[in-house]
């Protein structure tokens, strides 16, 4: 029997052995793949900078995905299958805060021939998060939805915190002057048109010095989209949830979404990930311009590892059954 820590979101640790727990070793008996473990890590920057780990790259969809033509992509999985890593790639690949650290964590990746033979230049964005997995839960869908409210405005203050030098003013001031507490919908909107605002008044005066004079807009990254909406929908009783504030503001704030892609420098881009293509298509009609790459043969392996990984791992380890 052969055991090495392995994680299907993408990366193995170079300890080998039996984990005790049992909980932290893929175990491989022959062809038959007895057990397959978890972990937790899925900030990209962490990953890279620690030597405990090993990166099973797909910076190569970086590129792939930069070629679609859909402005809005929505990938599915089924959970702990690396949907928060790839998100955590892509920001620190776009993200215009992390171009000064591209050697770090890019310099020896699949991506790295695209960006040397021009194809793709990492830190043309502002990125805009949210992990709807992370809303409090609460069985009165009301209170609900005063939990996804405040889920989008921690976004929101998250991204002035990252970007208010590149905006002008304080985070504080920003947040002062353009967060409503009781109106996250508003609020969105409100970041979006700032956003706007700033990248034409950069563009029109041809200001190539400004550090978002190359920047060409917001891309949306949205984690577990239905995560909040699986909660609450009972499929033989819609009614309450149709009805309740909770389904309002989930519409409301993909129609919003869809609203602020038709600037020119808004919302440029989205990936969003999720379980289950039923929330968008249902209970989200505002937003009918996502496609659905899941099944897309050229995307199909962006998140977690296939058997040519594993063998291939074990390989380089010369690991002996």
């Amino acid at each position: 029997m052969v055991r090495l820590a392995v994680n299907p979101r993408g990366l193995s640790t170079t300890t080998l052995g039996p984990d005790k727990q049992g909980k932290c070793s893929l175990r491989i008996k022959g062809n038959k793949l007895e057990a397959f473990p978890r972990c937790s890590e899925s900030n990209f920057s962490n990953l890279r900078r620690n030597n405990s780990f090993a990166y099973f790259d797909r910076t190569r969809y970086v590129s792939v995905l930069d070629s679609i033509h859909a402005r809005a992509i929505l990938f599915l999985r089924p959970r702990r299958f690396g949907k928060s890593l790839t998100l955590s790639m892509l920001q620190h690949f776009h993200g215009i805060q992390h171009r000064d650290q591209y050697d770090e964590l890019f310099l020896d990746l699949d991506i790295d021939k695209d960006v040397k033979g021009d194809k793709i230049t990492p830190g043309e964005y502002l990125i805009l998060d949210f992990n709807f997995a992370e809303v409090n839960r609460t069985r009165d869908l009301n209170k609900a939805a005063e939990g996804l409210a405040v889920n989008i405005i921690w976004s929101l203050e998250r991204f002035y915190r990252v970007y208010y030098s590149y905006l002008g003013g304080s985070s504080g001031q920003l947040m002062s002057e353009n967060i409503n507490q009781g109106d996250a919908i508003h609020s969105l909107r409100k970041l979006v048109l700032i956003v706007d605002d700033a990248l034409s008044e950069i563009k029109n005066r041809g200001d190539k010095k400004h550090p978002l004079a190359n920047v060409k807009g917001i891309y949306l990254l949205v984690d577990e989209y239905d995560a909040f909406s699986n909660e609450y929908m009972d499929p033989h009783n819609l009614q309450p949830w149709v009805e309740s504030d909770a389904s309002s503001l989930v519409k409301d704030f993909w129609a919003t979404v869809k609203g602020m892609m038709r600037l020119p420098y808004g919302i440029q881009k989205c990936f969003i990930t999720g379980i289950s293509p039923l929330s968008l298509a249902d209970n989200t009609s505002g937003f009918n311009i996502a496609v659905n790459m899941s099944f897309k043969k050229e995307v199909a392996g962006i998140c977690g590892l296939s058997r040519a990984d594993v063998e291939g791992a074990l390989e380089n380890l010369q690991i002996q059954s």
